[in-house]
């Protein structure tokens, strides 16, 4: 039955995909007022990671940001069904690398070695995710989390692959590291997912709270001594994004222990402070740091 629901709900999608744009922002605006009015999505698990992450805001400076977050998302859900079917010049009209970040990743594609692009669920990660295939000559890939249904994984292995990053499970870093010994590429990472082994995971204090990360990425970085760049992707408007590069080090290998994932989580938190809404707050980031959800 799941497998019916699946097949039915995806073909939806790719129908709805091929809509024009402003009639997607109108769905958007539907599902932002469901979301607003009729179901308040995981209200409870927003307003817990709201307010242990902002101890000192007022509880209306939350609702601000929790509404906006409701908008938010709505555009995203239907940003991720219009890159069902989207081109690539409507992508690179929709999300654009920064002229001066076009000019830094040039540079390190002639270094020789590998790049790894860490981001958050920040922005419209599903969008920079597919231009990282479109902006770099070198191999590209992306880490995933594997999904419980694999009808749905199968449908996003084929939408994330469109433009040309292969997309590879976190499950299975050892065969991207023998991919990596071919040739430089190029490794996107969406690193502020919550590890299921926290015993051997980063933790440090994320948003006023001890938080474990996944530490794979460094690890692979310094195996490597690749490149590692961070990410800020943010929304210029409804639909429209911008992707900028910070260098966290151009040398992974010399760094010390933990030190590109402290940097990385200061660039992320930074991020988030300056626009809230645009992280995602609808998952339990903190599940395995102490809040009960």
């Amino acid at each position: 039955m799941q497998w019916l629901f699946t097949h039915i709900g995806l073909l939806l999608a790719r129908l709805i995909s091929r809509l024009p744009f402003r009639i997607l922002l109108l769905l958007a605006d539907i599902l932002y007022f469901i979301l607003n009015r009729i179901y308040a999505y995981r209200k409870t698990v927003i307003d817990l990671n709201l307010m242990h992450a902002f101890p000192d805001k007022k509880s209306e400076e939350l609702w601000f940001i929790r509404q906006n977050f409701y908008r938010h998302l709505a555009d995203i859900v239907a940003e991720t069904i219009q890159s069902i079917s989207i081109s690539e010049k409507k992508l690179k009209a929709h999300i654009q690398l920064h002229h001066e970040s076009y000019e830094v990743l040039r540079k390190y594609e002639r270094s020789g070695q590998h790049i790894f692009v860490v981001l958050g669920h920040y922005g419209n990660w599903e969008w920079a995710s597919l231009l990282a295939g479109l902006e770099t000559k070198l191999p590209s890939y992306a880490l995933y989390a594997p999904q419980s249904n694999k009808t749905f994984e199968q449908f996003l292995l084929k939408n994330r692959s469109r433009f040309g990053c292969q997309p590879v499970s976190m499950l299975h870093m050892k065969t991207l590291y023998q991919q990596l010994q071919k040739q430089p590429s190029l490794v996107a990472f969406v690193a502020d997912q919550t590890p299921v082994d926290t015993d051997n995971a980063y933790w440090t204090n994320f948003l006023h709270i001890q938080t474990p990360f996944h530490k794979g990425f460094e690890v692979l970085a310094r195996k490597t001594d690749a490149i590692v760049l961070y990410a800020s992707i943010r929304k210029i408007n409804r639909g429209f994004y911008e992707l900028k590069f910070t260098t966290i080090t151009e040398h992974a290998a010399q760094e010390a222990e933990y030190a590109i994932a402290e940097k990385y989580v200061r660039l992320l938190e930074k991020d988030i402070l300056y626009r809230p809404e645009y992280w995602l707050w609808s998952h339990r980031r903190w599940k395995r740091a102490g809040i009960q959800y």
